[in-house]
């Protein structure tokens, strides 16, 4: 980016700056964003976000500044250019180093060159940096930041920024190179640096190497099974040998009013229909020859660790079972009816529900087969009235594109005389800007005389003020530092006579806190007693629930085989026909309408506008879109006809758990 634009861009950023309305930190991003500036390199963003960073940062150093001037040198400027040359001023100040004399004076120089090298003899003069601006600096910060970090760098590098403004001054005198010319100097000879050889570096003494102590070796304990999981097998076992002892007493002594023959018979007959529904499913081709890889094999002596509360609550549970089971028992010997008969009527209907819920399904896939079909139609009617819109939205275009030629041709050649006249207009006001400014240069001339007189006589009297504030501080500085006794003696007997209650020494207060401890001490021995007898209680409790809990898994586990086998049942249970005339009419009346889209296709073979590629690209797509719509469609039957199947098993188990009450 020129010198030109990045200085026009830095006084737009500040002039759009509105603090109540934009944060500081995010402005600058905004703007380079708004203006689009992305095409930009990433040095000259980062310039122009430090020029404004830097702004906000010595907004008050830099106002003094250009305040100043516009009350003295720069009186006939207008203010709306101010930050213009709040730019110039926060460069000169604080960015000369890091620029160099050389884009520095490209920077000021595509600018003005009258208004700016006005500014730069105000700002660059020893008499007017030493007087009256460094006392206003001093105002704002103190005296030590204001002589290093402001003044220090002008005054250093006073005669390299001083040739930035002898150069404006021959570019107003000659008036001949244009904007933007570079200073070609001569190239930097680099000057080796001055380096003390370095010592001779001593030889290090070696350091001792540590002996390693002796590794303890590893108890025999870590490769031996915990005594924990011992108890726990020996508990099952146990379990597992009562268990069976009451299931023998259970068979040898059951009920009479339960009828356990008729349960038997009935279980007989169920396990026979579940063996033939599989046997079944396996020679039917309903759902294919698929079968799914055996789930993995998991070891049966995996150990499954409990939390106490997960223990207890899990005891609780099987024993409110237990009630509920002895309930029933007790109202079936009271001679209370089961709900056989209730649970037989609610499968039946349940069937119904499920077969009338398949037949909708059938319904609703033949609709979007119907569907389908006739969007395929409908989208060829419309490719061929998109073709013909084309057509004439092309030649249209070409009437437009010819108009639009023709008017750009005419608009050049308005610029181009324009353009001359603007030359000639340029010409002719240069002679006349030329003698304004040799008056202003001279009216500019005797006033800065009588600035410099004033400001001499300001800067001694500030100088006498400073010499006499300066001799009262080194006075207080000299009393401040004089030394104060501070001794005091220390006894740890003697009370510190506040006058408060219970006031002690330091030695009866660490008595006192030694006989606290001792009690302490007591007092968590016997906490500790409690704790562990309360342990053992507690383990006593979580063993015996242990037993229950294992009692009853084994009970679930023989029950969930049972429903295993109805499930799959359920799964294989045979399609019903479908008799509804209303898919009968659907199926129908999809049959046409593959007939009409067979002869349409047919119709468009013989078009020679089609070529065979694209014809036979046409049926692979067809036939790739109604093969995911087919499955897609299959999918959902086959999740519809599971969660049926999963209904009727929740059913089914609901009359085992009435049968085996």
């Amino acid at each position: 980016m020129e010198a030109g634009e990045l200085f026009q861009h830095c006084v737009a950023i500040i002039d759009s700056y509105r603090p109540l309305d934009v944060s500081a930190d995010s402005h600058a991003e905004d703007y380079i964003k708004e203006k689009k500036l992305a095409s930009c390199s990433a040095q000259d963003k980062a310039f122009m976000m430090e020029i404004f960073g830097g702004y906000i940062r010595h907004r008050k150093v830099v106002d003094v500044v250009v305040e100043s001037f516009f009350n003295s040198d720069g009186h006939r400027y207008v203010l709306s250019e101010k930050n213009t040359y709040t730019v110039a001023c926060y460069t000169i100040l604080f960015r000369a180093e890091e620029m160099g004399i050389a884009k520095l004076t490209d920077f000021i120089i595509s600018q003005d060159w009258s208004k700016m090298w006005t500014f730069c003899r105000f700002l660059i003069n020893k008499q007017n940096l030493l007087t009256w601006i460094k006392d206003e600096w001093r105002k704002i910060y103190e005296d030590d930041y204001v002589n290093e970090v402001l003044l220090g760098p002008l005054i250093d590098n006073f005669d390299s920024l001083h040739s930035i403004v002898d150069f404006l001054r021959e570019l107003q005198d000659t008036d001949a190179e244009p904007r933007g010319h570079v200073i070609k100097r001569d190239p930097t000879v680099p000057e080796p640096f001055t380096l003390t050889k370095p010592k001779p570096r001593k030889i290090p003494t070696p350091d001792v190497i540590p002996k390693m102590k002796p590794v303890k070796k590893i108890p025999a304990s870590t490769y031996q099974e915990p005594e924990t999981q011992k108890k726990i097998a020996e508990i099952r076992d146990q379990n597992r040998q009562k268990a069976q002892e009451n299931l023998m007493k259970a068979n040898q002594l059951q009920f009479a009013c339960a009828a356990p023959g008729k349960v038997s018979r009935e279980a007989t007959e169920r396990s026979e229909e579940i063996v033939q529904s599989a046997d079944y499913a396996t020679r039917s081709g309903e759902y294919g020859n698929f079968k799914s890889a055996p789930a993995p094999s998991r070891p049966n002596d995996v150990a499954v660790k409990l939390n106490t509360a997960t223990i207890l609550r899990e005891e609780r549970f099987f024993k409110e079972k237990e009630n509920e089971v002895i309930n029933k028992l007790e109202q079936l010997q009271a001679g209370a009816k089961d709900s056989s008969e209730f649970l037989q009527w609610q499968k039946e209907m349940r069937q119904q529900d499920f077969d009338q819920e398949l037949a909708n399904i059938e319904r609703r896939r033949l609709e979007g087969l119907l569907s389908h079909e006739e969007a395929i139609l409908a989208k060829k009617r419309a490719a061929e009235i998109n073709r013909e819109r084309a057509n004439l939205v092309k030649d249209e275009a070409a009437a437009r594109m010819r108009q639009y030629v023709a008017m750009k041709l005419k608009e050049s050649e308005e610029t181009r005389k324009l353009v001359e006249q603007v030359i000639m207009g340029h010409k002719n006001a240069k002679h006349a800007v030329k003698k304004i400014q040799d008056f202003k240069q001279k009216l500019a001339q005797q006033m800065s005389l009588e600035n410099k007189e004033l400001l001499r006589r300001a800067f001694e009297e500030a100088e006498a003020e400073m010499q006499q504030k300066q001799e009262i501080i080194r006075q207080i500085r000299v009393l401040e530092s004089l030394p104060r006794p501070r001794n005091k003696s220390f006894d740890p007997t003697e009370i510190a006579g506040f006058g408060l209650f219970g006031e002690m020494s330091l030695a009866e207060l660490r008595e006192r806190l030694n006989l606290a401890k001792i009690n302490q001490e007591k007092e968590e021995a016997e906490k500790r007693d409690s704790i562990l007898r309360e342990k053992v209680e507690k383990e006593n409790q979580i063993v015996e629930a242990m037993e229950t809990i294992n009692r009853h898994r084994s009970e679930q586990t023989r029950a969930a085989a049972i429903r295993l086998e109805e499930k799959r049942r359920e799964q294989y249970r045979e399609k019903p026909e479908t008799n509804n005339p209303e898919i009968q009419k659907l199926q129908k009346l999809l049959e046409q309408k593959k007939q009409e889209r067979i002869n349409r296709q047919i119709a468009d073979q013989s078009n020679p506008a089609i070529s065979a590629v694209r014809m036979s690209d046409l049926k692979r797509e067809k036939k790739d879109v109604e093969a995911g719509r087919y499955e897609s469609i299959d999918k959902g039957h086959e999740a519809m006809v599971k969660r049926q199947a999963n209904g009727l098993t929740g059913s089914a188990r609901a009359n085992r758990i009435a049968l085996g009450s």
